[in-house]
């Protein structure tokens, strides 16, 4: 059975990378392409592959789950400063045009 909290913050993680990743479709019609948009396609690929495998690790000893879930809860946490983070640089190139 997963842990509460990773359960929450791949969901989190989830919800907020795919949000970007449509949006940023969006933007290619707006503003052209732009290499980050790519990147942060690739990105809204890991805490759906997160969810997946955890599904799959579900007869596994206990210890291996336990790693699991506290390594990819940190890895999905990560992700969603990764993600704010990139969203910000982004909007601030590409839309407000304010970048160097």
């Amino acid at each position: 059975m997963e842990t509460k909290t990773f359960s929450v913050v791949s969901s989190v993680s989830m919800a907020l990378t795919l949000t970007v990743a449509v949006l940023s479709i969006i933007g290619i019609a707006i503003t052209g392409l732009y290499p980050g948009i790519i990147v942060l396609l690739i990105v809204a690929l890991i805490p759906i592959a997160s969810k997946m495998y955890a599904k799959k690790i579900a007869r596994k000893p206990n210890d291996f789950r336990r790693n699991y879930y506290t390594a990819f809860t940190i890895i999905n946490l990560l992700l969603i400063l990764v993600v704010l983070w990139m969203t910000f640089v982004i909007v601030h190139d590409r839309v407000l045009h304010d970048c160097c």
